[in-house]
């Protein structure tokens, strides 16, 4: 049975330090085994793969027994419009087991950068640049409250980077955008959701997707466009 989203025991401020390696530079990993750029063609039926591009109004593709945390998540997995995929999702029933196990792990490697829900938001790199917070004690509290609150009205959601990349671009980031918009092709961003929604009820879900090589997608389209009088 679904419960209702509560006040997870467990703070945000885990997202915050720790330093790790860089990816490899030429890395397209979105997660496990699914990489941005793969074909569509790679993800076939007999694998369990099945189109579900009706419930987004865009090509994608589902599958229903992704293995992760011990636990199983529906994958959905995102793909432009050359077949070519570009974002994962994993999503599952929400509980708040499973939410503090889920920012346990990504923990090790994330960092977060920006928080929102439907009350207020919190773009972690402007306060720090600011000078917000007195302490790391101070900041705990403030993502701990901040937390609360959002989940206690249905919905919280934040954006997590690899904590590499935090470190690098901190000095020269004024915002969370502004991070997000410098990120290296191969540093990868994570939005996680939990959410009451109408029809599954609460629910947690966690999207992959690389930025950098995303931003370069557009820059390349638009130079690519036709010019043409008008």
């Amino acid at each position: 049975m679904k419960q209702s989203i509560t006040v997870a025991a467990l703070a945000s401020a885990t997202f915050i330090i720790t330093p790790v390696a860089f990816a490899a530079e030429n890395s397209t990993r979105l997660f496990k085994d699914w990489h941005y750029g793969q074909h569509i063609d790679e993800f076939p039926r007999s694998q369990g793969y099945y189109d579900c591009s009706g419930d987004f109004g865009a090509l994608a593709l589902c599958h229903d027994g992704v293995q992760f945390l011990q636990r199983v998540f529906q994958g959905q997995l995102m793909f432009a419009e050359d077949n070519t995929l570009v974002s994962t999702t994993i999503v599952a029933d929400y509980s708040d087991d499973l939410y503090a196990t889920l920012i346990g792990a990504l923990a090790r490697d994330f960092g977060m950068i920006f928080a929102e829900g439907p009350n207020d938001s919190l773009d972690l790199v402007y306060e720090l640049q600011q000078g917000t917070f007195a302490d790391e004690a101070s900041l705990a509290l403030a993502l701990n409250s901040f937390e609360a609150e959002q989940l206690r009205s249905g919905y919280f959601g934040m954006t997590l980077v690899e904590q590499s990349a935090q470190e690098q671009l901190f000095a020269d980031s004024r915002n969370a955008d502004e991070m997000l918009m410098n990120l290296e092709p191969s540093v990868r961003a994570i939005d996680v959701l939990a959410y009451e929604d109408d029809y599954w009820g609460p629910t947690l879900q966690a999207a992959f997707h690389l930025p950098g090589r995303q931003l370069s997608r557009l820059r390349d389209k638009l130079q690519q466009a036709p010019a043409e009088d008008f």
